[in-house]
């Protein structure tokens, strides 16, 4: 039977101990030490390395000719600390929320031109909304997407627009993009956005912004349910719980925000 290291892919595992190499003996390091301390030809450790490289994981320090770490681990390892500190955060927000509403409740962010379901409590009830973690949803027509997307700075908002592939899951998705701007202004006017039936055919969702330490939009809790049942229940009594836990969790993350000026509030305009 084979053992863990035999399922190694050979090429991967030794990129990776290149990158472990920094752990203990520092910031940047020539191609002779990395040689030496892996064990392995030179040429062989250079073209870990220029892979690395290509790929933002190492770089090149100018003067000295050395390599370290490239700003890319930087960014996925403050990803990694923001997702599980929202995460365990936001749990008994979703559980106070699924208590409350018995719908499932879900917390995304966004990656790309995505928005990536992080944590999840669903419904026990026999009609629901199922999903799973790692479930992308499309930026345009979801209602998580639509919130990070409608919060997001300006100028990130409009990168976002201009590549986005505006596809139609339903009869309501919006696939005009002067159309999604004018209804993405609208959901920063009441501080929650609304995918009705937007994705698919008889199941609306309903999302609130939450804020980081920095002010700027991190995540988006969402409740999703049975179209008949959520709107029965009514839109706005749902939308206003959902802020109020955005809010709350924003607080435990030390939004910066003394008002509700970044979201808006909730209001009752033309709630289908």
């Amino acid at each position: 039977m084979n053992n863990q290291s035999d399922n190694l892919v050979q090429s991967l595992d030794r990129g990776l101990q290149l990158l472990l190499v920094f752990e203990d003996q520092g910031p940047d390091l020539s191609l002779g030490q990395l040689s030496q301390a892996l064990d392995l030809p030179k040429s062989t450790v250079h073209r870990l390395i220029t892979t690395l490289c290509a790929r933002g994981f190492m770089e090149q320090v100018k003067g000295t000719g050395n390599y370290r770490l490239g700003l890319r681990l930087h960014g996925l390892g403050a990803r990694t600390v923001v997702a599980r500190t929202l995460t365990s955060e936001a749990e008994p927000f979703l559980k106070s929320l699924l208590e409350k509403h018995g719908e499932t409740v879900s917390i995304s962010v966004l990656d790309g031109l995505e928005a990536v379901i992080v944590d999840k409590m669903e419904s026990q009830q026999a009609m629901r909304v199922t999903s799973q973690i790692g479930k992308r949803n499309p930026v345009h027509c979801s209602a998580s997407g639509k919130v990070l997307l409608a919060f997001a700075h300006p100028e990130a908002m409009e990168k976002i627009l201009a590549r986005v592939s505006l596809d139609r899951y339903t009869d309501k998705t919006i696939t005009c993009r002067e159309a999604l701007r004018r209804h993405l202004e609208e959901v920063q006017r009441r501080g929650y956005a609304v995918d009705d039936e937007e994705i698919q055919e008889d199941q609306v969702c309903l999302s609130a912004p939450v804020w980081d330490h920095e002010g700027a939009v991190c995540a988006a809790i969402t409740i999703s349910g049975p179209a008949g049942r959520i709107r029965a229940k009514g839109l706005a009594a749902i939308a206003a719980s959902i802020v109020d836990a955005a809010w709350e969790l924003s607080g435990r993350l030390g939004a910066p925000m003394t008002g509700r000026e970044k979201g808006g509030g909730v209001k009752n305009e033309g709630v289908p």
